[in-house]
């Protein structure tokens, strides 16, 4: 009986030109399964398959263009790769979520075109490509590890978390101008206590002293920046991470202005 439904499933879905009812037949059962990466063990449990058979069908299948290889045993519908990246990236490195420039993008709080997709892991993974899409994996301490949502059938950091790791990593952001104008841009629609709660939680006072200027000198909010001056760096930190340290100095915040980040993003 199983072997007669099989026959007529691979029928009724061998439509795909130029491949196999076997082939079309493992296309049709990932679909269905909704899918974003698998591999040899996710097909023998659908097919019912050696996994012999399963290996030579997902290597055909490879070769001709239809399936793309995530990474050792991974593997992804070559046609749905654009609609399915950030799934795909998320469950090709577990645990890990999308953050920086990529979600801060995704969340609509910058105008820039992000064609990378930057996760944040706890795992050390080297950056590879999904397709035409290059993945950018951070490493963080466990500790740091947190404020992420499950969204749209993928990962992502929340979006106080989003700007917590890019004022961290400013670089993967655009550069401290770009994270200012994020920042105004979300700022209206961020929960505030929420923000602070991440960003001390992140055990890193140079961050609470760079955000406390910016949020101060942007005229953002008065009332935040009382609950960040007690948690401020005790020595001079630089605004900008990636620019020589000389600068006039904020003696409030701690803070080396060795930046022009643009009166826009400030005023």
């Amino acid at each position: 009986m199983y072997r007669v439904f099989v026959r007529k499933l691979k029928q009724q879905y061998t439509k795909y030109i130029g491949i196999s009812a076997n082939e079309s037949f493992l296309l049709s059962s990932i679909r269905a399964r909704d899918l974003p990466v698998f591999g040899v063990r996710e097909v023998v449990s659908l097919c019912g398959w050696s996994r012999s058979r399963t290996y030579n069908t997902l290597v055909s299948l490879e070769r001709k263009g239809v399936l793309t290889r995530i990474r050792r045993n991974s593997y992804a519908i070559t046609g749905e790769l654009a609609k399915n990246v950030y799934r795909i990236a998320t469950e090709a490195v577990k645990p890990s979520y999308v953050s920086f420039w990529t979600a801060l993008s995704r969340y609509g709080f910058t105008e820039q075109q992000v064609t990378a997709v930057q996760l944040v892991s706890t795992r050390q993974v080297p950056g590879f490509s999904v397709g035409p899409y290059r993945l950018e994996i951070v490493k963080f301490r466990p500790s740091r590890f947190y404020g992420y949502k499950r969204m749209d059938g993928f990962v992502i950091a929340e979006p106080e978390k989003a700007l917590v790791d890019s004022l961290a990593y400013p670089s993967l952001c655009g550069g401290i101008g770009e994270f200012a104008k994020c920042l105004r841009a979300a700022w209206p629609g961020l929960d505030k206590k929420k923000f602070t709660e991440y960003l001390l939680k992140f055990k890193n006072k140079s961050l609470v002293s760079r955000a406390g200027y910016l949020i101060e000198h942007m005229e953002l909010n008065n009332e935040l920046v009382g609950s960040l001056l007690g948690h401020k760096s005790p020595g001079f930190v630089r605004l900008d991470t990636g620019a020589k340290k000389a600068g006039t100095y904020d003696h409030k915040w701690n803070i080396i202005i060795n930046t022009d980040i643009g009166r826009e993003e400030i005023r």
